[in-house]
């Protein structure tokens, strides 16, 4: 799987109107930054998207603080095929 853009609303850390993360350009990528800034968070999305889970939480912590909802999507490629995951909560 090569994820080609990350769009996040609501989702933990991460409020509205945050600019879609395209992956396209990048071939290797570090993620790195101070503790709390969101680093975990963008993986968490990731899985939640594919899978409806992220490091055991339940999906109310999933949610950022004083949000009654929450938005992933998910664009990848696995063999020259690419999918689009969107998740609502």
């Amino acid at each position: 799987m090569i994820p080609l853009s990350l769009t996040v609303e609501n989702f933990m850390c991460y409020g509205e109107d945050v600019p879609t993360l395209n992956l396209e350009p990048i071939h290797i990528a570090c993620i790195s930054g101070n503790n709390g800034y969101g680093k975990t968070a963008l993986l968490d999305a990731i899985t939640w998207a594919i899978w409806g889970k992220a490091r055991a939480k339940t999906h109310d912590e999933l949610v950022n603080v004083n949000q009654q909802s929450m938005f992933v999507e998910l664009d990848f490629l696995i063999q020259e095929i690419r999918y689009k995951v969107t998740k609502n909560l």
